[in-house]
């Protein structure tokens, strides 16, 4: 007998059996967040050819924070209401079900759906917990109230649900994906066997659903099986990071070009400025490239001083080369309300912002020292573009933070980019450049290539300051290209 394979086997199984019996939390192996989405391909059996997984909306709440999560559900719905405690347990909250999915012979309504809220929530998992001995079953017992709006008229339906939703966690072998070969992976099993009483049309339906998948840790489910059919990981986008098989393209990095000179005020005011018995002090103005101008500072008067204040409002380049500046504000002094008010066409070589104090009938202008330089150089600079959706077909979702530079001021900028690969090989770009945290686009361009060589911008459109710039007036173009790898 050969006692050294026995003892091999014997150590073998006691390993298998610890690293079974592993401890783990289910929010490691569940990233959900704003964005989350997995995009799975068919491997195995019948069925769609691709199923996606996303977030679709988060809530902070005091018990912990909420996903509502689309899933591949066969018969209830694709909607699910999940919660990761603040202690780290797994809820699943409520369902969305579909009623004429759910009942034969209700009157058509495909838009007709049930919220079914679980009180208590049903438990999926401790939030630490051990594969291969962590079972939970939640029985179900709720109400539910149901609108029909149909070619005949509204209907108002009472449901009641009764069930159980059981979750079963298990170890897991390593999974093979074209995502990548995943093996910190744990198995996860859902099962809601659920009745469906309805009062209006005396339905009784039962309907059971199933979730069994394979999760890895930091990534999610890596593997699913629906029906005879099992789906691995094509891609994921989570955190704002991609996973997976991405195809990789040339793409843009930086941009240059010429516009006719706008005019800039962003950090052009001086820090100090008078009138009369009014004094400004810790003069700051700012210029966004959407157009919008804030004057912030403080105001000393004979009756209180160190005032802060605040005015803002829209400065909109010209055609002419000038800027329209109209922003106006208010503050209480000792009782009184005092306005505060610009309204100037600047241009190149004014030397004054004129502030004009309203306090009472008596107003006073307080002349704020400016330097305004005219800039026509725009120059943009990318940190590279990221997949912000898993995509499907010929389309694709990406973006980049960077900084653009106009003139001697610089702003932080966003872009996004929706890319389509058609048949013939041409890759066609849509730029949306805006500035950071901010949803108004200040410049849109197109583009098309099928390598570094030949990347061409087709069209710029740029918006500055609120002046539309047509592209006849753009010129000396420039690009960066970086490509594959």
């Amino acid at each position: 007998m050969d006692f050294s394979r026995i003892a091999c086997l014997v150590i073998s199984a006691a390993l298998a059996a610890r690293a079974s019996a592993q401890t783990i939390a289910p929010v490691d192996y569940l990233p959900l967040g704003p964005g989350a989405q997995w995009l799975y391909e068919r491997a195995t059996g019948s069925g769609p050819k691709e199923v996606r997984v996303q977030v679709t909306d988060v809530n902070e709440t005091s018990s912990g924070t909420r996903y509502l999560l689309e899933m591949p559900f066969e018969g209830l719905s694709a909607s699910s209401r999940l919660e990761f405690t603040t202690d780290g347990r797994l809820l699943l909250r409520a369902i969305e079900a579909q009623l004429n999915d759910i009942f034969d012979d209700l009157p058509s309504d495909p838009e007709g759906t049930a919220d079914v809220q679980f009180s208590p929530p049903a438990l999926l998992g401790e939030s630490m917990l051990v594969p291969g001995s962590a079972v939970t079953q939640t029985p179900i017992d709720t109400e539910v109230d149901a609108h029909l709006d149909t070619g005949v008229g509204s209907l108002d339906l009472d449901i009641h649900v009764t069930g159980s939703i059981t979750a079963t966690w298990e170890p897991a072998e390593a999974v093979d994906t074209p995502a990548g070969r995943f093996e910190d992976v744990v198995r996860l099993l859902i099962e809601m066997k659920l009745r469906f009483l309805e009062d209006v049309f005396d339905e009784d339906v039962t309907v059971t659903e199933h979730i069994d998948g394979v999760l890895a840790r930091g990534v999610g489910f890596v593997q699913l099986r629906l029906g005879d059919a099992t789906y691995v990981l094509l891609r994921a986008v989570i955190d704002g990071q991609p996973i997976g098989d991405f195809p990789e393209y040339e793409d843009l990095v930086g941009l240059a070009f010429m516009v006719p000179p706008v005019l800039p005020l962003d950090g052009r005011a001086s820090g100090e400025a008078a009138a009369g018995d009014l004094l400004l002090h810790d003069i700051r103005l700012s210029h966004t490239l959407f157009g919008r101008a804030v004057l912030e500072a403080v105001l000393d008067h004979p009756s209180v001083t160190g005032v802060p204040i605040l005015v803002e409002g829209k400065a909109a380049a010209r055609k002419d080369g000038g800027l329209n500046v109209e922003i106006e504000g208010k503050v209480v002094i000792v009782d009184q309300k005092v306005k505060l008010k610009v309204k100037q066409h600047l241009y190149p070589g004014a030397t004054t912002l004129d502030l004009v104090v309203k306090v009472g009938d008596t107003k006073t202008t307080i002349p704020i020292t400016i330097a305004p330089v005219p800039a026509g150089a725009v120059e943009v600079s990318l940190d590279g573009m990221v997949d912000t959706s898993t995509g499907s077909g010929s389309e694709r979702k990406l973006s980049s933070e960077g900084l653009l530079r106009l003139g001697d001021v610089t702003y932080p900028i966003t872009c996004k980019e929706t890319l389509k690969v058609k048949d013939n090989g041409v890759h066609k770009r849509t730029y949306k450049f805006r500035q950071t945290g901010n949803d108004k686009v200040v410049i849109a361009v197109e583009a098309t290539s099928t390598s570094v060589a030949d990347f061409t911008v087709t069209s710029i459109k740029p918006t500055l300051f609120k002046l539309e710039i047509g592209k006849k007036k753009v010129s000396g173009v420039v690009v960066e290209v970086v490509g594959p790898g």
